[in-house]
């Protein structure tokens, strides 16, 4: 991993730098403050500020809170619940029906032009 180095001169300058932009920040959120309290919205302002990070709360369903009931007595009793039974799958497997030949155009036949045959003459 690369680094780099600096001097002690280039470390002292910004070490000064960065505590006077500090200093420069925190002067300019202070005058910030001072309009906002008179204005009378820095009540608001302070209790609507929420920490950085996490809150620490869980994530899901939230657990059901139980409540304890005063002096009703014994609880009723509930009936037993009764058992269900399973049906019985039927199997049924229906047969493959053969395709039906697709019916074709009828297509309208030309009678077929019959030859005369050709007299052919012998000369003897």
């Amino acid at each position: 991993m690369k680094s780099i180095r600096f001097s002690e001169s280039e470390l002292e300058f910004l070490k000064n730098h960065y505590e006077l932009e500090l200093v420069e920040a925190e002067n300019y959120i202070a005058e910030i403050r001072n309009i906002l309290a008179k204005l009378g919205v820095l009540a608001k302002a302070a209790s609507a500020e929420k920490p950085a990070g996490r809150t620490g709360k869980k994530r899901g369903r939230p657990k059901k809170k139980e409540t304890v009931a005063e002096d009703q007595g014994p609880a009723p009793k509930k009936a037993p619940k009764k058992k269900r039974r399973r049906k019985a799958a039927k199997k049924v497997v229906k047969k493959a029906e053969p395709k039906k030949p697709t019916p074709k155009k009828a297509v309208a036949k030309k009678p077929a032009e019959k030859k005369a045959p050709e007299a052919t003459t012998e000369t003897a």
